[in-house]
């Protein structure tokens, strides 16, 4: 659940792991980090639509639920919601962790769940508006900040990972969880590529067997591992039918308008748009919960990392 609908807060640069020194061929990493960031300072962001989930439509965790039936309704959602941060929170193992970082800990929903599970637990997002949030419900330290630009300010026996890892890029992920767990505990949930996986359905989620390698080069040990593909997939079936029963409506009652109102105005808007409205239709691949299953796997994973 992400958007590109952010506004941009700028802080200070610190260099990134495997950038290009000064007159060498930059690498395929950081020639691909150059499009992502458009060669920008690095920045911690307001999500609008992450703020619109929970204030307009009352959602209190931005995740995928984990379904058991429930209906594909709002509150189902809600319940499928929860049962997978409990689901989560059940892969810790209480009698050896104390303190977690919660990396990407959004408006605190889980954090919260941790904290009355007698956790020490602390939060660490880039968007200004979690960290309101956040600060006001759980009440514990918040880091304001990219995983891959934290100084840890101790170490923790658990870093959690929940929808994520996937916004650290490889390189930069491991050694920044060796910075704030080491000898601790690493706990992931989240979607990854495999099959070799192309187009609009391979620009989010690690490669699976990147990741697994990279970690394992890295020392991690991996502890556990569960597939949650299938209990998660309905969340997309619900984006879907929401969809094609209130954002198609809308779109093509705003056309039918402008045309018969506007026409050539609406003639020149949708050649001006056009490549954008051709990524759109691309995008509802998103919320094919077949191809979802074809070509991504949704997995906890929980590691053990080196002292």
């Amino acid at each position: 659940m992400s958007s590109a609908l952010v506004e941009e807060h700028p802080i200070q640069e610190r260099t990134a792991a495997g950038s290009a020194v000064e007159g060498e061929t930059p690498s395929p990493v950081e020639r691909a980090r150059r499009l992502v960031r458009r060669e920008s300072p690095r920045r911690v962001k307001v999500n609008t639509a992450l703020r619109i989930y929970h204030e307009v439509v009352g959602l209190e965790h931005l995740h995928y639920g984990l379904w058991n039936g429930e209906p594909l309704t709002l509150d189902g959602l809600k319940i499928a919601q929860d049962r997978f941060s409990r689901t989560l929170c059940s892969f810790i193992p209480s009698d050896e962790v104390r303190s977690i970082l919660d990396v990407g800990c959004g408006i605190g929903t889980t954090a919260l769940m941790l904290k009355e599970a007698g956790y020490e637990v602390e939060g660490l997002s880039p968007d200004p508006y979690h960290q309101s949030v956040f600060s006001r419900r759980v009440g514990t330290p918040f880091h304001l900040s990219r995983f891959q630009e934290f100084d840890p300010p101790r170490a923790y026996d658990l870093v959690l990972m929940s929808e994520s890892a996937q916004y650290v890029w490889l390189d930069s992920l491991f050694p920044s969880v060796l910075q704030a767990a080491r000898g601790g505990r690493l706990l992931v949930a989240d979607y990854f590529t495999v099959n070799g996986c192309r187009g609009v359905l391979g620009k989010s989620g690690h490669p699976l067997s990147a990741f697994l390698e990279t970690a394992e080069k890295a020392g991690l040990e991996l502890e556990c591992r569960k597939d949650i593909t299938a209990e998660v997939a309905p969340t997309l079936d619900l984006a879907r039918s929401w969809l094609e029963r209130y954002v198609d409506p809308c779109l093509s009652i705003g056309s039918d308008y402008a045309r018969r109102k506007v026409p050539r105005i609406a003639k020149a808007i949708r050649w001006m748009f056009r490549r954008r409205l051709e990524r759109w239709n691309e995008m509802r691949r998103l919320v094919d919960s077949g191809e979802f299953r074809r070509e991504k796997q949704y997995l906890i994973l929980r590691f053990r990392v080196p002292s």
